[in-house]
């Protein structure tokens, strides 16, 4: 999966986004988590399971 296409997922769930210097700071709940700044590149599947966990999803 692309990183856009996550972004985009984790913003039709009600997270909402920040744009840091070199990650997209991520807030849902109180909770906190970033995401590389690499729209096209491939994100691994190990970095959303542990991105949905610390948001709680």
């Amino acid at each position: 999966m692309k990183i856009q296409k996550f972004l985009n997922l984790l913003i039709s769930q009600g997270v909402k986004t920040k744009d840091g210097t070199k990650h997209i700071k991520l807030y849902y709940n109180g909770k906190q988590s970033t995401l590389p700044r690499h729209p096209s590149k491939e994100i691994p599947k190990r970095l959303v399971e542990k991105i949905k966990k610390q948001l709680g999803l």
